[in-house]
């Protein structure tokens, strides 16, 4: 997110210096992202958004000019097929995907068996512990599917990251790594003061020699510290929405007859509420499993980042495995548990604020809820036309910016991403 943003900025002749407290690009959330290209989300403007963020990744060279030597994060399309259950998707969102020009397709429960090798294509709902005995029971009733042709991933975030970083370079921005902000106070000319702890080698421990850092704008973009930064610059206090933290684990398992289909392509990514996880293929054979936050687990909400485990944890893993176990029977639960650790910074509503703030000149783009990465290009562009129009006088509070959506087509409407919304109507979930 910063580093497209900081890429926006300074296409528009803005002088940009990014403040990273980690020694380089992409270490926090970014890092244990699953890096999945979607578009089924709860409002159609969030669904607007993921739609025209997937034609940007999919011309990113393009995008980030990037020169013929340098490596470039693919994009690998596979597909997204969400599997059907009682108040998943909205009722309308099919009308939304015409509406947005989206190909989809309805998938019966032969479908499932012919595109996904070894799916055992039947109705799990709702999601239970694997330790209560009807998580083995067995469910007769057939499974359909809504799939998206042009769902995927991305093959690398880290290097994604870093290709926005080196992009924002060429257009001047100034990166600051291992370089932690410890306060924020407004200064009049110009309007902000941020007070920075870098550490030598790059490594930020919160000590070292302490510098200033003034700026007419400052961007929040801090990621599961943003209530943190929020605080130290005295605002949020009148969000509509809360920001928390929240630890969560994904994991990786080799599934290699069950993520390819018998002419070799990968099969879609799978987002299965009924036994509450999300799914892709991953290279070499891998399948990744992550949680679509059921009812039935109850979620690590933290009150730091810091206070996050980073070891993956063995009861997590087997619990993952085995609900991804029992929709693909190729999977099997290895003895020693892979995976990443990652802390989302979660809105209540699992919608991002992508906002000014109570005081001029400080922007947010926070509250991701582990569903924004696949937005990351067009954040960019929709902060930038934020910042110019209200740095030029427009009140947004009182009259939503819209961005243009020049790769799809219409304008996307702000308003549903302000930081003084009531709580939207969402799946309540990763999902968003």
């Amino acid at each position: 997110m910063g580093a497209s943003i900081a890429l926006a900025l300074s296409r528009r002749g803005m002088r940009v210096t990014v403040v990273d407290k980690a020694s380089g690009p992409a270490q926090g959330s970014t890092a244990a992202t699953s890096a999945i290209i979607r578009f089924t989300y709860s409002l159609r403007d969030s669904i607007a958004l993921a739609w025209e963020s997937a034609h940007m990744w999919t011309s990113l060279r393009s995008h980030v000019r990037a020169p013929a030597e340098e490596p470039v994060a693919g994009f690998v399309r596979t597909g997204m097929a969400v599997l059907e259950v009682p108040g998943l998707l909205p009722p309308d969102i099919r009308m939304d995907f015409d509406a947005l020009s989206i190909p989809y397709e309805d998938w019966t429960t032969a479908d499932l068996e012919w595109e996904i090798p070894g799916i055992v294509a039947r109705r799990f709902f709702p999601p239970v512990r694997t330790d209560d005995p009807a998580f083995f029971a067995d469910e007769p009733q057939p499974v359909t599917a809504l799939h998206t042709p042009d769902g995927g991933y991305i093959s690398d975030p880290v290097l994604a990251t870093e290709n926005f970083v080196r992009a924002a370079r060429r257009e001047g921005a100034r990166f600051r790594y291992g370089a932690e902000v410890v306060g924020i106070r407004e200064a009049g000319t110009p309007r902000w003061e941020l007070e920075l702890a870098e550490a030598a080698g790059g490594v930020s421990g919160g000590t070292g020699t302490r510098t200033t850092l003034r700026a007419d704008v400052v961007v929040n973009a801090a990621g599961p510290w943003s209530s943190r930064i929020n605080a130290m610059a005295g605002v949020g206090g009148d969000h509509g929405v809360s920001l928390t933290p929240l630890r969560q684990e994904v994991h990786t398992v080799p599934a290699e007859s069950t993520v390819r289909r018998p002419d070799g392509s990968p099969i879609p990514a799978l987002l299965d509420a009924g036994i509450g996880t999300y799914m892709r293929p991953e290279a070499g054979g891998q399948l990744l499993i992550g949680s679509a936050e059921p009812e039935c687990d109850p979620l690590e909400w933290l009150g730091s980042p810091e206070e996050a485990e980073m070891r993956v944890r063995g009861a997590q893993f087997e619990a993952q495995v085995l609900r991804a176990a029992k929709r693909l029977s190729g999977v099997a639960v290895p003895n020693a548990p892979r995976g990443v650790v990652g802390v989302y910074d979660v809105a209540s509503d699992w919608t991002p604020v992508y906002d000014r703030s109570s005081a001029d000149g400080f922007y947010q783009a926070v509250g991701t809820s582990g569903n924004q990465f696949k937005n990351a290009p067009m954040v960019g562009e929709l902060m930038a036309c934020l910042i110019e129009a209200v740095e030029s006088g427009h009140d947004h509070d009182a009259d939503p910016v819209r961005v243009p959506l020049p790769l799809t087509g219409g304008t996307l409407g702000l308003g549903i991403f302000s930081r003084l919304r009531t709580p939207a109507a969402t799946s309540g979930t990763v999902m968003g």
